[in-house]
């Protein structure tokens, strides 16, 4: 027996001694998550790792802005852009430091920031910035982003910590392009380095947050970058957040992420059910805030397919929806009607929309689909995602239009099948919503260049290419404004989509986050907010 205990002690003793030395070693994984930006920005010691959880009603496509169509949140903090926009949405510097421009407008010339590293230790410089936008531009990349940058003729490194773009013709929304979320500059070793995986497994970027990572349909995580020191001049905070980690959890179903945000479980809620807004601000714990967004909802349909291709039948499809009751009963009020093709919020808004709009008639959408030929009816799908606001929208819409004799059975998607269902092709009625602060909003889904998407309406049409081509080069900011006036009338006669809602804005906060500044892009995290508890 004593052998025995002695043989087990030996044993016990043993163990211990590799398990001491195995954590003292770490493991080769660990060392390459660090390299790659995916190490955890958590507090050392016993400081408690202050972790901040965001409500999402949908998950990314893909996490690298060259290639998405749909620009994730979690973009704008992995990734730094040339350009910031500041609280007061003023363009400010963000990894250039500074920028000139030509007499012509032709010649700009930016400077960059010194001390700039990727979240793989690499030093950022000029051949970043030219090898993102040559890397956009290129056709074999396809990039959805390709047409916004497509004022640039050429990029030049002038030395490593200067660029020059040079310009087809004077372009006044150059800073915009440059401070958008498909601005982002990647690093060129690790893009090719990661290849398929760049994007969902591996994203490199020198922005305030990296990484660490994505269960798709689930969330995304990522921890603060700490050697981030060049955080634009108009933040409080330039260097590492305070908060060590954002998770962003997928939760389509409203009801879930309000029970969470109530709980605790979540601290910040974007885009507020309509429903719960009132019942959020009688909660003593919470935080609502409430802006004008620059959004808008919209029916959809595949132009290029019948009966589709009729203009009778997108009128009548137009008339079909009563968009007051929608705002009454989807939004509570929290939403205003929209017939045109941008909110009013955007400097280039059609002011006539309204009242040049199609308005509520199922009288005369009912003649004009019996002009069109279809006097019987019509039988269509009509698709949306499956978050709670979308179905809600889709029942109503399909009661509207069985009045006017549309029937149509709703089909309900994932985020990521739902994108795979319109770059195929098999849309017919479809329900969608933007959130885009310029009117080159338009070139990006209506451009013909941008077939078959982000163009998923597939709309192919010569003179509404040409006006945007128009509006686009306009030399200045004002003949910018007018061209593109003109095409929102044009859009609105040829019944492109159906405009729905604008809706508000509406964010609940816990009120364990402090300092929390909202910005009318995006709020950032890293600019001085904290969590309390």
């Amino acid at each position: 027996m004593k052998t025995k205990k002695r043989v087990v002690s030996l044993m016990v003793i043993l163990m211990f001694l590799v398990s001491v030395i195995m954590t003292g070693c770490g493991s080769p994984q660990a060392k390459e998550s660090s390299t790659s930006g995916s190490t955890s920005g958590s507090t050392s010691g016993s400081q408690k790792e202050k972790v901040l959880t965001i409500a999402y009603d949908r998950d990314a496509e893909l996490l690298d802005p060259i290639k998405t169509a749909w620009y994730s949140d979690a973009l704008i903090y992995i990734f730094d852009r040339l350009v910031s926009r500041d609280y007061n949405y003023k363009y400010k510097p963000g990894l250039a430091e500074s920028w000139d421009t030509s007499a012509d407008g032709l010649v700009w010339t930016f400077h960059l920031k010194k001390g700039v590293k990727f979240h793989d230790g690499k030093v950022f410089g000029a051949e970043d910035v030219k090898w993102t936008i040559d890397t956009i531009l290129d056709p074999k990349t396809a990039s959805p982003s390709a047409g916004d940058f497509g004022a640039i003729k050429s990029v030049t490194v002038k030395d490593k910590d200067t660029v020059v773009l040079t310009l087809k013709y004077p372009f006044p929304n150059l800073l915009f392009i440059l401070s958008n979320t498909a601005a982002g500059i990647a690093e060129k070793d690790a893009y090719q380095k990661y290849g398929a995986d760049y994007g969902i497994t591996k994203v490199i970027g020198t922005g305030p947050y990296m990484l660490q990572t994505w269960v798709k349909g689930d969330k995304i995580v990522l921890v603060k970058n700490p050697d981030y020191q060049w955080g634009p001049e108009w933040m409080s905070n330039k260097g590492p957040s305070l908060i060590d980690k954002i998770v962003m959890k997928t939760i389509p179903e409203e009801n879930t992420r309000i029970m969470e945000l109530q709980s605790g479980d979540v601290q910040v809620l974007n885009d507020v059910p309509t429903n719960a807004i009132e019942k959020l601000k009688q909660d003593p714990n919470l935080t609502v805030i409430e802006s004008d967004a620059t959004k808008l909802g919209y029916l959809a349909y595949a132009t290029d397919k019948k009966p589709f291709t009729d203009l009778k039948v997108r009128q009548a499809i137009n008339y079909a929806i009563n968009r007051k009751d929608i705002v009454d009963y989807v939004f509570n009020g929290y939403a205003r009607a929209a017939y045109g093709y941008l909110p009013p919020t955007i400097e280039e808004y059609y002011k006539n929309t309204d009242t040049e709009g199609y308005h509520y008639n199922p009288e005369k959408a009912k003649q004009l689909l019996a002009d069109a030929g279809f006097k019987n009816g019509l039988t269509l799908t009509l698709s949306a995602d499956n978050s709670t606001l979308s179905s809600k929208l889709a029942e109503v819409l399909q009661n509207q239009l069985k009045q006017v004799g549309i029937e149509t059975k709703i089909q309900l998607y994932d985020s990521s099948s739902y994108t795979a269902m319109l770059k195929a092709g098999k849309q017919e009625l479809f329900i969608r919503e933007y959130s885009w602060p310029n009117a080159d909003i338009i070139n990006w889904f209506l451009d013909s260049s941008q077939f078959p998407y982000p163009d998923h309406s597939r709309w192919q049409d010569k003179t509404t290419d040409a006006m945007i081509k128009k509006a686009s080069t306009a030399p200045t900011w004002d003949e910018r404004t007018a061209e593109y006036q003109k095409l929102q009338k044009y859009l609105i006669e040829q019944a492109v989509w159906a405009p729905i809602y604008i809706p508000k804005n509406v964010m609940a906060i816990s009120k364990d986050v402090v300092n929390f500044k909202n910005h009318p892009w995006k709020p950032f995290y890293n600019d001085g907010a904290d969590i309390k508890n």
